[in-house]
């Protein structure tokens, strides 16, 4: 994809001042780590920055704090995050070969956040690496290139340099992470190369893209608690397809493995993956090492073998999955159950650029009307610049827009959205047979407020993907029949400082009562979707709600399903939770359904359901009725 604005946002690679070789003939190692360097480095920055304004900030308070998770007190400090995310970049690939000869990452030193008033997690967030096509974008590594020798497991990409990135996990802050529309050729007599590490955690996306070798080490390796969306991705010559080691939640959809040595798939530590449209030439399915919470579904059946040494057992071949040579998973999606996919491209006359119609990124400017004004201009393609887009009034998007297209920008609330005055930002209030797709949006601390994202108030179908707002509830609807598509989805509700600041003070939070993901008389498909914090995560009203990937965070009820709806989650993955907790983390009344195809607690609910009618964990053949959680998984 490539955008035709001229908008810092987009770094083409081949420009001044990079002006990285196109051709396949010169070394583009040196330039291309710059770039990721000049990137990253604004984080380093903003780390340093605030980190001086919390120590010296409000010194008669024993505790102060600042956003999210960022804090005072007597014994130390946190500075988990800066205070504002920088700009958005896109790392952009022309079409062309860019030769390498080492990893392609930052070599900073210092990228790393606070803890406990020392340096810890890597803050490696918001990285966008996308290449104009993948059959013509290709990164290829130059044959028989030094370290890349069998046995040394050198990425030719990298989202994450630490030490130990794959053996504890290095991060748990790097959010929506992306890696599209490029191939990466790890070349010959490099049998030690890893074609990308990837790391994203709450939300990522690695989409359109090809890894190919002849006899490397790994195609895509996923570490420190990874999480996202794999979508329509070649893996091709390597010993194993996926390494997925200390990772969590991954949705594979679309996956290719052709000439594969060892294994699809091997595992380490991963908490649970689902695949659907799998295809191979009779490579094995899995590669297990010891370890726990380890589970598999292709398409919609459980598939994993408590024998660890049987690494064997499965094999993916014409587009099935078969056990000692008898087909047993059908692995292809369900019409119902597809994800769309963006259904229109950009062209030089077909959208609108914001900027043009008035609105300024500067976090103080309202640009409301701006945006307002650029939907209405008759365009489908509403696309965002960099910076921090201040919004304070609603904003109605008409049945001609089909795109918008954040641009992993950031917004900022304005007063009548704190206050509550406000119920949504974004209202869809015009019906149309065209589905309406928000994509590539990072909102974080400063778009906070009693109000949701979007407000879905006309019968039109709605794709949402690769949008996180870190503070703000983001989705219910008004008007219902409409078919909701979430793909690669977060909202943290309960995480504004203004919470944490009332609840030490004997206050209750308010912040914590908005609901992420309210869903009436819906039709709803989401893969790896990431609410956070709240009291109530998702409200199913009367809806068919199906998860693929399903991530919480809190002591929170994860779905509560009510009025005749129907409830499938295929992994839950509840992360935090609190033994002494009373709340469940499915609840469902007497009219309605709820059914967990596998899942885990990292610490672990009181119960997971609230009511065991029709609210079972399933094997894939009988259902399975229990209260407290440790009947199926030990709490760990």
């Amino acid at each position: 994809m490539y955008y035709p604005i001229k908008t810092p946002t987009i770094i083409d690679v081949t420009k001044p001042p990079y002006c990285a070789d196109n051709s396949g003939r010169l070394d583009c190692t040196e330039i291309l780590c710059r770039v990721f360097d000049d990137v990253m480095q604004r984080e380093v920055d903003g780390i340093a920055a605030f980190e001086k304004r919390l120590l010296n900030e409000r010194t008669d308070l024993v505790e102060y704090c600042i956003g999210f998770e960022s804090r005072r007190w007597s014994t130390g400090y946190n500075v988990i995050f800066p205070e504002y995310v920088p700009d958005a970049r896109i790392i952009y690939f022309p079409a062309g070969t860019y030769l390498v000869s080492d990893t392609i990452s930052y070599t900073l030193k210092n990228l790393q956040n606070i803890y406990l008033s020392k340096p810890y997690s890597e803050l490696t967030r918001g990285i966008h690496l996308m290449g104009e096509d993948r059959d013509n974008t290709v990164i290829r590594l130059a044959d028989n290139s030094l370290g890349f020798e069998k046995g040394n497991m050198k990425p030719v990409v990298s989202f994450t340099m630490a030490a130990r990135a794959c053996e504890v996990s290095c991060s748990n802050v790097s959010q929506l992470n992306t890696f599209t529309d490029i191939t990466v050729d790890c070349g010959k007599g490099n049998e030690g190369a890893i074609a990308l590490r990837f790391v994203a955690n709450n939300s990522g996306n690695v989409e359109n893209v090809r890894f190919k070798a002849e006899g490397g080490a790994i195609g895509l390796q996923l570490a420190c608690a990874a999480e996202g969306v794999f979508r329509n991705i070649e893996i091709n010559g390597f010993d194993l397809g996926v390494h997925s080691n200390a990772s969590s939640m991954c949705i594979f959809d679309t996956i290719d493995f052709c000439n594969i040595g060892t294994a699809c798939v091997n595992s380490k530590r991963a908490d649970g993956h689902v695949f659907r449209e799998i295809s191979g030439d009779g490579a094995p399915v899995f590669k297990l090492e010891e370890g726990k919470g380890r589970q598999f579904y292709f398409g919609g059946d459980p598939l994993y073998d408590g024998d660890y040494k049987k690494n064997y057992l499965y094999h993916i071949q014409d587009g099935g999955v078969y056990r000692n040579g008898v087909r047993i998973v059908d692995n292809s999606a369900g019409e119902h159950e597809k994800m769309p996919r963006i259904d229109v491209s950009i062209t030089a006359d077909n959208y609108a650029f914001v900027d043009d119609y008035g609105a300024i990124g500067d976090g103080v400017t309202d640009s409301s009307e701006a945006i307002q004004a650029a939907l209405r201009s008759g365009k489908e393609i509403i696309l965002f610049g960099a910076g921090h887009y201040l919004v304070n009034r609603k904003i109605h998007v008409p049945a001609t827009v089909r795109l918008i297209d954040f641009m992993f920008c950031d917004l900022f609330s304005g007063p009548q959205l704190i206050s509550g005055e406000l119920d949504s930002l974004f209202v869809i209030d015009e019906a149309a047979d065209t589905t309406l797709c928000f994509a590539n949006l990072y909102a974080f601390e400063q778009f906070y407020g009693h109000f949701r994202f979007v407000c879905h108030a006309a019968k039109r179908d709605l794709l949402m993907k690769n949008v996180h707002t870190q503070t703000a509830a983001m989705y219910f609807n008004t008007v219902s029949g409409s078919r909701v598509y979430l793909d690669n989805c977060a909202s943290t509700t309960g995480t504004y400082t203004l919470d944490t600041i009332l609840s030490r003070y004997g206050y209750s939070p308010v912040f914590c009562k908005m609901i992420p993901f309210e869903f009436h008389g819906q039709e709803v498909l989401a893969y790896n979707l990431n609410p956070e914090r709240a009291d109530l995560e998702v409200l199913n009203d009367g809806s068919r709600l199906v998860v693929y990937g399903l991530k919480v965070e809190g002591t929170g009820t994860s779905v509560n399903t009510i009025n005749k709806g129907k409830t499938f989650v295929y992994i839950s993955c509840a992360s935090i939770g609190n033994p002494k907790a009373e709340n469940p983390q499915f609840c469902v009344d007497d009219t309605s359904q709820t059914e967990l195809f596998g899942g885990w607690v990292k610490v672990g609910f009181r119960s997971i359901f609230k009511n065991k009618k029709d609210c079972y964990m399933t094997d894939g053949n009988e259902p399975v009725y229990f209260d407290i959680y440790e009947d199926i998984f030990p709490l760990t």
